[in-house]
């Protein structure tokens, strides 16, 4: 397991992962992956400034007694393991197969693509967004999400493009608008929450682009500059008077923390909006699971268990939670192996059981494809017979698999 501690307790031994987060906005967490050699070592990574790192507890020589009570005393797979009540229905009562909406959600992915590229050169060079037809993409969005959301969130983790500067608004505002329907929100509400979603990092505009480039380790003036873009981005968005009351102080506030480490303000707790709270674990979700010029992304559930060690510090321990909830311990495009030694695609996820959800099983234990099947882990299970189970995620990119065929 993978949890976040602060380098004051860093020991000698323990192995570091280098979990991608942006060190832009991540400047105290050390990252340089690899065991933790010498107390030389350990004291130059406290005296370099770091303040926190994550560490790989199996990798530690650390049993689960000790994960537990580094993690906060429940291990990430042992909380979903049991029965959860069921999530909110959603707001429209809509629901409709997953294989029906995918041919929409597909679509609008791809218009997204080519929006973001006219409304992320238009903030950079002009200052400025289209708000008309920003709310036009936001609606679709709200559209699919509410017809089916795990087409969409599936869909923008299984599609590999190489503008993470692009495919990040994009995805980001999917994950988010996903995870407020799930939440029970309004789709009067989802709007505002998409378009904050959608200009969370506008402010970024107004950075100088040698410290948004920058291809070494901010120093501290340049941290304060990077701190400033949630406030630049009310300052470009503020006469926008199309923009909901919601919008602006979710942009401000969404590198806000849990326990008050964040910026720009320090606020803490509940004091952070709701959407804020929400464009956060999107926007580190979409961060950990990208491909990105220096390092490739992680499988969607790595992702979650280092964003489950975080909750307390960086998030709401129940929104971390729930997050996961929505979209799965196992999200919906995620390549597993089956116990009975199967590999295939997490089709829908099951808010239920977490840790059980419909996989399609498509290739045998040596990775040959083989006629489909659809298994639902959670029925085998409850009709009495040996269910199985996934006994772990795997990454198929080294595989040469093409997921999003898989997913056809």
């Amino acid at each position: 397991m993978v949890v976040k501690i602060g380098v004051n307790d860093l020991l000698v031994g323990m192995y570091v992962v280098d979990t991608g987060l942006s060190w832009m906005e991540h400047p105290y967490l050390y990252s340089r992956e690899g065991s933790i050699a010498s107390e030389k070592q350990l004291t130059a990574v406290k005296e370099e400034g770091y303040a926190e790192a994550f560490i790989d507890t199996k990798k530690s020589g650390f049993d689960d007694a000790t994960a537990k009570r580094l993690c906060g005393g429940t291990l990430f797979a042992e909380a979903f393991a049991g029965k959860a009540p069921p999530p909110p229905a959603p707001a429209s009562g809509i629901d409709v197969p997953l294989e029906r909406e995918l041919p929409a959600a597909k679509k609008i992915y791809e218009d997204a693509l080519c929006f973001a590229k006219d409304f992320i050169h238009k903030a950079y060079l002009e200052k400025n967004v289209d708000v008309e037809r920003s709310e036009e993409f936001v609606d679709d969005v709200i559209s699919s999400v509410v017809r089916n959301r795990e087409a969409l969130t599936g869909l923008c983790k299984l599609r590999v493009y190489d503008e993470y500067t692009y495919t990040h608004s994009i995805n980001v505002t999917v994950l988010a608008t996903a995870f407020g329907q799930f939440l029970g929100l309004a789709e009067a509400e989802l709007r505002p929450l998409g378009l904050a979603a959608l200009f969370h990092d506008v402010g970024k505009a107004n950075i100088p682009i040698e410290v948004l480039n920058k291809p070494g380790r901010l120093d501290e003036r340049e941290f304060t500059v990077i701190k400033r873009h949630p406030l630049e981005g009310y300052s470009i968005l503020k006469d926008k008077g199309a923009l909901k009351a919601q919008v602006l102080p979710a942009i401000v506030e969404h590198h806000e923390k849990y326990d008050g480490s964040g910026y720009p303000r320090g606020i803490r707790g509940e004091d952070i909006s709701l959407f804020a709270r929400i464009i956060s674990l999107a926007d580190v979700y979409d961060a950990l699971t990208s491909d990105r010029v220096y390092r490739k992304g992680m499988p969607p559930s790595h992702a979650l268990g280092i964003m489950y060690g975080m909750r307390e510090k960086d998030f709401h321990p129940t929104m971390v939670e729930r997050f996961i909830k929505c979209l799965g311990v196992y999200p919906v495009g995620s390549f597993v192996r089956l116990s009975d030694g199967r590999h295939g695609l997490v089709w829908s996820s099951n808010a239920q059981a977490p840790l059980l959800p419909t996989v399609k099983a498509a290739f045998d234990g040596t990775l040959r494809p083989i006629p489909a099947e659809y298994v639902d882990l959670a029925a085998d299970t409850e009709s009495g017979h040996p269910g199985l189970c996934i006994e772990e995620a795997v990454d198929p990119r080294h595989l040469n698999i093409d997921l999003a065929a898989v997913m056809n």
